[in-house]
């Protein structure tokens, strides 16, 4: 699967669950908020792509 599909998909569930969760936790905030939120699951899941495969690497 191409790095484009794979950031694509997880942009698109990142910035939906991102809303989904501030709209049910904090229904006060505006949408923008929601899609930072949406914004740093993405990085999170970045992250923790890197970080896994970093410890791969160190096992060898």
């Amino acid at each position: 699967m191409s790095n484009l599909y794979i950031f694509t998909a997880r942009l698109i569930l990142g910035l939906t669950f991102g809303v989904l969760i501030t709209r049910t936790f904090r229904p006060e905030w505006s949408i923008l908020h929601g899609i930072i939120m949406g914004l740093i699951l993405v990085g999170a899941a970045y992250l923790i792509q890197m970080v896994r495969n970093r410890k791969g690497v160190q096992k060898r």
